[in-house]
């Protein structure tokens, strides 16, 4: 219940919050005033977690706690990068098997406004969901129900929380089913790199951040491709809800899982206790 009851409360917040700004400013549109909303939400977020920690997880230090650790910034950039890194490998073999099937047209340069944006999803978009996730809702699920069965609802609500209404029913499955993988793929790089989160948020702001550029006119795909190895419906490109990502994702699961399993299990936090004799 605590942890259902603190987004019961901080969403309400922060939309309540957000519409102050419609007094100011009339024109306002709805899709700016849900983004305000989200940063205010995040931000009464941020200010409570220390609290969170210090009471439900009895943590003086919430950071390490969620994997953020800042004492040697030469580790976590190492860590970091070693995630970015993983997911341009990763990218580099779906696009390997579309150049080899003759499906990519066109590659063109990177415009420096793309890749500002690009670099701004990494530390915005991707830093918060990760810090929300693999950092506060892992830390939760383990707390509620153990290793094996938290990373499996964690993975869950990640999928679940990225639903969109504009693609029917058949594509929203190979999409939760994506989603869901990618999600284990994160949660497992947490582990592997004991417990730091920077490898995840390396992990994930690569694999949006790339896609975003290629998306943005870096690649020109063949018209010949077939949908489905792009994205979960004809309107929708997205490598994560495609037939070739979903494979991609298991085999890497397959694999982090026997790495898993070869560097133990650790985890950087209040809920150790938690981890024992659990196996993913």
């Amino acid at each position: 219940m605590p942890t259902l009851a603190l987004f019961l409360f901080l969403y309400p917040t922060g939309w309540i919050i957000s519409h102050f700004f419609y007094l100011f400013n009339r024109e306002i549109s709805s899709n700016n005033l849900s983004i305000i909303g989200t940063i205010i939400t995040f931000i009464l977020f941020l200010s409570l977690l220390p609290s969170w920690g210090s009471i439900r997880w009895k943590t003086n230090d919430l950071w390490v706690s969620i994997g953020l650790d800042f004492k040697n910034k030469f580790i976590a950039l190492k860590i970091f990068f070693s995630g970015l890194i993983f997911s341009v490998f990763l990218l580099l073999i779906l696009f390997l098997f579309f150049f080899l099937c003759g499906w990519i047209d066109e590659v063109n340069y990177i415009k420096f406004t793309e890749l500002l944006n690009a670099i701004l999803l990494i530390v915005g978009i991707v830093f918060a969901e990760e810090i929300v996730f693999r950092g506060w809702l892992m830390e939760e699920m383990v707390l509620l129900f153990g290793l094996r069965r938290g990373m499996i609802f964690q993975s869950i609500i990640f999928s679940l929380a990225h639903y969109r209404s504009d693609i029917g029913l058949l594509a929203l499955i190979p999409f939760f089913i994506g989603l869901f993988l990618f999600g284990l793929v994160l949660t497992l790089r947490r582990t592997i790199d004991k417990g730091s989160l920077w490898g995840s948020i390396g992990l994930h702001g690569g694999f949006v951040g790339i896609w975003y550029l290629i998306d943005s006119g870096l690649v020109v795909f063949s018209s010949d491709i077939p949908y489905f190895f792009l994205g979960p419906s004809k309107n929708m490109v997205n490598p994560i809800g495609s037939v070739i990502g979903i494979i991609i994702l298991l085999i890497t699961i397959f694999f982090q899982r026997r790495l898993f399993a070869r560097t133990g299990r650790f985890l950087a936090s209040t809920v150790n206790a938690s981890f024992k004799e659990e196996t993913p």
